[in-house]
């Protein structure tokens, strides 16, 4: 559960309830159908909750604000382009108009540019080409075609193949300018799945600089210190501290949307007109719960009190709170056609030789049983681990494994050796070590040392757990896991003391963010419900619809940051340039 301890199932029968009354048009005296007394008494007047009353529910974030009169404006700021966000795709998408000759202005509830991570895809780039590979829309149309389907083709294709065949332009775009600003653009480490079910190509670009170590963690922020710098260098405006509040859109809302109406840092109205257009890159919606409940229910719970700070990094518990969704809402667009939206779950907690991969011996649920093919990534593994009892996780390994693999690679580590380099099988027993210390592991001369150990941490049942190793490390002699037919590569024994083990509980720690929101055109146009692009307003980044249909999984690691972040808002700054 969440730290402000959010209860998904109390909230929705509140609101389910009292979207009934509004729908029946029973109304409790005193109180309007968005505020009931009770849900109790809602149902009294208003019934069982039914299909049409569901539909009919008005949600806290669906009702737009009082629009301010001109006079309350203390200020009036026009422009060609207007962008609403300081992360990445809205830098991106003000340094493109920018770039190609345009004008325009942005601005940001936030104090500073923000980012998140460091990896960004893209195909066909001048960096791939550099270091020997040929990684082509022709050469990875069927790793992309298979990630289509593993989303149920219940994205939108279009976005991706635009993405594909146009993220070399943008990402060779964004190298330069980051190679004038003293930056090397690279390539993180592949993963070869020895059944090839999971591997992971060379795609995700990361920009290093001495100042980090871990491009893959820690570039993003080079990027966006970049994108702010060369908007202010090529004539352009930035403005933080200043939140957007609603859209403005003509002919008594069913015009062209010509302006914003925010307030500064000392709470006055400033109106941002953009004759061309408004752009908003305003984030994701993980950081309010009651867009968690509708739009990405099984992961409500999932957001914590810290969610919906403007100026969130790495930070984990939702992030952003949904106001650019909320406006174009409110100015008619519709949602996204999949539903529920996208969560981005990272799972890193258990030791693996490469970075996207699962851990590779053996994973129990508190029952301490097996319940999954651990030949996995590390993403799948989680959501798997959501379905099981309390979410809980545990694993068990022996002194052996460290030196299993000849090297471990990490998150950050790269085809031009910068910064981090992959650890030895000594230095990650080293590490085992290290961790005892720390209290990220446990460790025990015996098998029953660790599993009560595990136990008092996570109560795990530890007679299961035993004859589940047991029975595992007989299948591993044998050379065939008769339970789960994992790859014979990964039949790893633990059966050399001393023993170290892990717990872990899928939680908020492991929740990053929900991807996309309004209903969007591959020109990044918003749309309503007929699909009609509404004249004037275009939206970048995760706030994106229809970019992902199930989960983000990790297996095109960038794919985000390089799809919605960087190509469509370079794309998209382009064009508004040219107009």
């Amino acid at each position: 559960m969440s730290t402000h301890a959010f209860d998904r199932r109390s909230f929705l029968k509140g609101a389910l309830v009292a979207g009934a009354a509004t729908a029946s048009g029973a109304m409790i005296a005193g109180c309007s159908p968005q505020q009931p007394t009770s849900s109790s008494e809602a149902a009294a007047v208003a019934g069982p909750m039914t299909a049409e009353a569901y539909g009919n529910l008005t949600w806290s974030f669906e009702v737009p604000p009082e629009p301010v009169d001109d006079s309350q404006l203390v200020e009036t700021i026009a422009d060609d382009v207007i962008v609403i966000g300081s992360g990445v795709s809205g830098l991106m998408a003000a340094a493109s108009v920018l770039g190609h000759g345009g004008s325009c202005t942005l601005f940001s509830a936030g104090t500073k540019a923000v980012s998140r991570g460091g990896s960004n895809h893209a195909v066909g780039t001048k960096t791939q080409a550099r270091l020997g590979l040929a990684y082509t829309p022709d050469t990875v149309a069927a790793h992309f075609n298979n990630e289509i389907a593993r989303q149920g083709y219940r994205m939108d294709s279009r976005k991706w193949w635009k993405w594909i065949n146009e993220s070399g332009e943008a990402m060779d775009w964004v190298t330069d300018i980051m190679e004038a600003a003293g930056y090397t653009t690279t390539l993180e480490l592949p993963y070869a799945d020895p059944n090839g079910t999971f591997s992971i190509p060379s795609g995700a670009h990361n920009f290093y600089g001495p100042e980090i170590q871990n491009s893959a963690n820690d570039g993003e922020p080079l990027l966006t210190a970049t994108l702010e710098q060369y908007i202010l260098d090529n004539g352009g405006s930035i403005r933080y501290n200043t939140k957007a509040e609603y859209l403005v859109r003509e002919n008594d809302n069913t015009g062209r949307v010509s302006s914003v109406i925010a307030t500064n840092e000392d709470g006055e109205y400033v109106k941002f007109e953009g004759s061309k257009a408004i752009i908003m890159a305003t984030g994701d919606f993980s950081g309010d719960p009651d867009m968690m409940a509708k739009y990405c229910n099984a992961f409500a719970d999932y957001v914590a009190e810290s969610a919906g700070d403007y100026d969130a990094e790495f930070q984990f518990g939702g992030l952003m709170p949904g106001d650019g969704q909320k406006m174009g809402l409110w100015v008619g667009a519709a949602w996204q056609n999949t539903t529920p939206s996208a969560p981005m779950i990272g799972w890193y907690g258990f030791p693996a030789p490469c970075s996207d991969q699962n851990h590779p011996g053996i994973l129990l649920n508190v029952e301490g049983q097996r319940f999954i093919n651990e030949d996995t990534t590390s993403v799948y593994a989680g959501y798997a681990i959501s379905g099981q009892t309390d979410k809980k996780v545990f694993t068990v390994w022996d002194s052996a494994f460290a030196h299993r693999f000849d090297t471990w690679e990490g998150l950050g580590n790269n085809m031009d050796n910068l910064g981090i380099a992959p650890v030895s099988a000594d230095e990650k027993a080293a590490e085992f070590e290290a961790g005892v210390e720390e209290g990220t592991y446990v460790k025990g001369d015996t098998l029953d040392d660790v599993l009560k150990a595990l136990a008092e941490k996570g109560g795990i049942d530890v007679e299961v757990a035993k004859a589940t190793i047991e029975q595992y490390n007989a299948d591993v002699a044998a050379g065939n896991d008769t339970q789960y037919h994992k790859c014979k590569d990964f039949l790893i024994p633990i059966d050399q003391g001393p023993f170290y083990g892990q717990y872990n509980q899928l939680g908020p720690a492991q929740f990053l963010c929900v991807l996309g929101g309004l209903r969007t055109s591959p020109n990044c146009e918003v749309c309503d419900e007929a699909n009609t692009p509404i004249e004037g307003l275009y939206n970048v980044g995760s706030m994106m619809g229809d970019t992902f249909g199930t989960f983000y999984n990790f297996r095109v690691p960038g794919q985000n940051l390089g799809m919605a972040c960087i190509t469509f808002p370079y794309l998209l700054g382009k064009e508004l340039a040219k107009a």
